[in-house]
This record gives structure tokens, C-alpha cells and sequence, in this order.
């Protein structure tokens, strides 16, 4: 991860966001696809787990990074393969609930990996 650019989680979701806005991304699936992983802090659990166990893949893909969609969904799979989630019911901004993210990283755009 050293060489990666790591983003707040603001500033992945407008990326994404901005993503589909130039790539004129109305529905779900359709054009190319961004993938980027958001890295849940340490702190939000009570039992210790790697990185990989904490990080979770999703793409702009997701209705919440299509403002013209009504649903604000975001799907997420871990990158350790244990666990299929929605990210919008767990990392809630304002919520004390809420995970905490450490930070995100963008790993794929248009099919072509990130260095």
C-alpha cells in the first residue's frame, strides 16, 4: 500500500461520484467500472484483524455514487472473501455507531489496475 495515494472517505465517494458524472453512469452496471477499497480502522473492533480482513472492495457501481438514483446503496466485498456487505449501513458519517475508516485507496479504473 505504500505506493498508493490514500484518500479520506469523503474524497473517495466523490471520486467516484465524479467518476460517473463523466462517464455519463445513470444506472447501475452500465459503462466502466472503478473499484476502490476502503480500509476500516483497528479501533472500530473489539478483535484484532489483519488489514486484508479490515479492507473492503466496492465500485461506482453502487447507487450511492449515482446521485440520480433514488437508493443509496453501497456493496462491499471484504478482500479477505469472508463477508458480502453494505458499506452504507456501517460507515454512517455523524453516527458514534458508525465504523471508522483508516482510509481508501483506488485499485482499479476502467479495468486497468492502479500502481
Amino acid at each position: 500500500m505504500a505506493d498508493r495515494k490514500k484518500l479520506t472517505w469523503d474524497e473517495a465517494v466523490k471520486y467516484l461520484i465524479a467518476f460517473n458524472q463523466k462517464h455519463n453512469i445513470t444506472t447501475k452496471g452500465s459503462g466502466p467500472t472503478c473499484k476502490m477499497v476502503v480500509v476500516i480502522a483497528q479501533s472500530t473492533f473489539t478483535e484484532p484483524y489483519t488489514e486484508v480482513q479490515r479492507s473492503y472492495v466496492f465500485s461506482n457501481h453502487n447507487k450511492y455514487f449515482i446521485p440520480s438514483n433514488i437508493g443509496k446503496s453501497i456493496f462491499a466485498d471484504c478482500m479477505d472473501g469472508s463477508e458480502f456487505i453494505r458499506l452504507d449501513d456501517v460507515i454512517i458519517p455523524g453516527d458514534p455507531r458508525s465504523w471508522d475508516v483508516e482510509y481508501c485507496y483506488l485499485l482499479e479504473e476502467e479495468g486497468e489496475e492502479v500502481a
